[in-house]
């Protein structure tokens, strides 16, 4: 049996309010934990002031530039740039602190930033707009608790994301959503592993296979099938990176009821079995 790749998963620390902004510095530091692949049950924010910073996240490479940002979803795999030099801050905070209201929770899943049709996209956005709201921030979470420091740090976060969806739909303006594809991804981030199946959406959306593949077509170039599998494929490349869990149980876990069916699912939409991958990854 092929060694399974030790991955640690974050949880937010205990805390009064769950947001914390930390340097950068902190990632060198601890090198052989960040420095390898690894999860958080929390939202992540990379800001970088100066230097170039190169990381993987859901094993794509992005690298980062002076006055660059980037958001990192709940449950994505990260590993980060030891070598380096740079400087920047990250942001941490849950779901929990940011929707204290229905409007901030709609914006979490209808956001060009936090996007499930178009992740992780590289934001650049002027120091003099981001860095001032970061110095306020971090000086609120030094005070006191009181009736209204989670309210303000909530603000200071809650601009920092709109400026960024500010820019972001500013520099691609060409690429907009349809709430149709957006409910449609929403929707198979919730039922993937139960259902493949392309009629099962279009049933739950309330529309015809046609019109949904159109719209996909139209916004992001893929058909709803190949968005499926998709997701199915990166959730079993999680799965196989860091789960403790065999490859017959990462199978029944995603869904299929043969292993055999998983191991040929796999291999068609990667050209690998899932014991290569997960073999490439322990080397």
């Amino acid at each position: 049996m092929q060694k399974v790749l030790d991955i640690t998963t974050f949880d937010f620390k205990a805390s009064a309010i769950e947001i914390e902004v930390k340097n950068l510095d902190f990632i060198k530091a601890l090198p052989h934990i960040l420095g390898k692949p690894h999860k958080a049950r929390f939202y992540q924010v990379i800001y970088i002031e100066e230097g170039e910073f190169t990381c993987f996240i859901d094993f794509k490479q992005i690298t980062l530039k002076a006055n660059e940002l980037l958001f990192i979803s709940i449950g994505q795999v990260c590993e980060y740039d030891i070598v380096n030099e740079y400087s920047g801050r990250l942001i941490l905070f849950t779901e929990a602190f940011f929707s204290t209201t229905e409007q901030d929770a709609k914006f979490l899943y209808t956001s060009e930033i936090l996007s499930p049709i178009s992740t992780n996209q590289v934001i650049e956005i002027q120091q003099s707009v981001v860095q001032p709201l970061l110095i306020l921030l971090e000086g609120e979470l030094t005070k006191e608790i009181d009736t209204f420091k989670a309210i303000i740090a909530q603000n200071y976060l809650r601009i920092i994301l709109l400026e960024s969806e500010r820019q972001l739909k500013t520099t691609t303006c060409e690429f907009t959503q349809s709430n149709i594809v957006r409910d449609f991804y929403n929707l198979l981030e919730l039922h993937f592993k139960s259902n493949r199946n392309t009629n099962f959406y279009c049933e739950l959306l309330g529309v015809s296979e046609k019109a949904l593949s159109k719209q996909l077509k139209i916004t992001i170039g893929n058909t709803p099938k190949v968005s499926i599998d998709a997701r199915v494929v990166l959730e079993a490349k999680r799965l196989l990176s860091y789960s403790p869990l065999s490859i017959k149980e990462i199978g029944y876990e995603l869904g299929f009821e043969e292993p055999t069916n998983f191991n040929k699912y796999f291999k068609k939409h990667t050209n690998q079995t899932p014991n290569d991958f997960r073999a490439l990854l322990s080397k």
